[in-house]
């Protein structure tokens, strides 16, 4: 099975085609899409499916990131999946980010996982962070996503029984100052190089969904994976959000 996967929770957008059977990529595109996601999003999907040699009709299953991330970005990313399952007739599984994102890791039984990456560019300190424990070799969630300033995550992290914590993702600028105290105290694994959220990934998690429970999401009931209020929210006093 063929699964076109998008990425939009952050200002670079990602497309892929990812075979189920043979547990490649077939294809991957990315782009910097602050605020030209609507308009070149169909780009980025014809030039994926280019590149992958397939089309449309060869797609059997779409994926789609549901956040948390960029509030529009999000919201535009699962409109258009939800559009093309429905116009396709082929299934659709919305994947949260962080679930996505912990693929990454290398991780062990015993261990923290910590999935991480930015959450608006007007707070650069702040981040998106999810807490995993490792069961049977896959990463398990422990509650739901938090956002806060990373120096509040990692004294969070130091009242942890965990011996070792391990990251993933993107850390904001300055987090070595942070961690100093926290290395005294644990041992910590760190990213060689950021990890940003992928279409790639998205699709890894939607296959191994699909291959336990090989159902569709229902396309309208479908919504974003919001954890910080809209900009509007927060300037009006008013919920317009949907979440969970």
């Amino acid at each position: 099975m063929l699964i076109l996967a998008l990425e939009t929770s952050l200002e670079v957008a990602s497309c892929a085609i990812w075979d189920g059977e043979t547990k490649s990529l077939r294809a991957e595109t990315r782009f910097h899409a602050y605020q030209t996601l609507t308009q070149r999003l169909p780009e980025l999907v014809q030039i994926t499916l280019n590149n992958a040699q397939v089309g449309l009709t060869d797609i059997g299953l779409i994926a789609v990131s549901l956040g948390p991330g960029s509030f529009t970005s999000v919201r535009v990313g699962l409109a258009f999946a939800k559009g093309l399952a429905m116009a396709l007739g082929k299934p659709i599984l919305g994947v949260k980010t962080m679930d996505a994102l912990a693929l990454t890791a290398n991780a062990n039984s015993g261990d923290l996982l910590v999935t991480i990456y930015p959450s608006r560019p007007s707070r650069p300190t702040e981040v998106y962070a999810a807490l995993f424990h490792i069961r049977n070799g896959c990463p398990v969630r422990e509650g739901t996503e938090i956002v806060s300033d990373f120096s509040d995550l990692v004294a969070m992290l130091r009242a942890r029984p965990e011996a070792h914590v391990v990251f993933a993702g993107v850390l904001p600028p300055g987090a070595a100052s942070s961690l100093m105290g926290l290395c005294r105290e644990k041992r910590i694994a760190l990213p060689l190089t950021p990890c940003f959220p992928s279409a790639s990934l998205v699709a890894w998690k939607a296959w191994e969904r699909w291959l336990q429970h090989p159902e569709s999401d229902d396309p309208v009931a479908l919504k974003p994976h919001y954890v910080l209020p809209s900009s509007a929210e927060v300037r009006f006093g008013i919920t317009v959000s949907l979440k969970d």
